[in-house]
């Protein structure tokens, strides 16, 4: 990863604030081993208002906007947050650069695997200078499985060929 690049400007934000992250989605595929195009970074987090706080500063440090109209300051409040989850389906904060869509950033509220497990599971790789955790491939394939999307079975059966090939 090229420091660059789009993903490594927005790990290195999120790691200089010291935000808990793993790295899962599209991005974390790539990085296991299955090549596929994807346009946006994918990060899940700790529901936690230092945190939500401190991820949301970073992207914004780069020039990127929540997609929904919210104030940093109310990320503090995980009553609000989890009323987002529960009451609006709100699975992602998007954050976005509004000239070029495709510095896109997701950082994952709700996910079929708690944040705890993704984090224990997660491998750490090194991205140019930086280390980064990202999501293993047992943990991918369990947050893929059943979503009803075409790339996610693609992805699926790519990621279960490469744990074939590990054991």
């Amino acid at each position: 990863m090229a420091e660059g690049l789009f993903y490594h400007q927005a790990l290195r934000a999120l790691t200089a604030k010291k935000v808990r992250f793993v790295v899962v989605g599209g991005v974390a595929v790539n990085l296991q081993g299955v090549p596929r195009f994807t346009a946006d970074l994918d990060v899940a987090i700790p529901i936690d208002g230092d945190t939500l706080q401190a991820a949301a500063q970073a992207l914004l440090g780069i020039g990127l906007v929540s997609r929904i109209p919210i104030q940093v300051e109310q990320l503090a409040d995980i009553a609000t947050v989890q009323a987002w989850i529960d009451d609006r389906n709100l699975r992602a904060l998007t954050y976005q650069d509004r000239d070029n869509p495709l510095r896109q950033v997701d950082l994952l509220l709700a996910t079929t695997v708690p944040y705890d497990e993704i984090e224990r599971d997660a491998e750490t790789m090194q991205a140019g200078d930086l280390e980064i955790r990202v999501a293993s491939v047992g943990v991918l394939i369990r947050m893929k499985t059943g979503t009803g999307r075409a790339q996610d079975a693609s992805d699926v059966d790519a990621l279960r060929r490469v744990q074939e090939l590990d054991l």
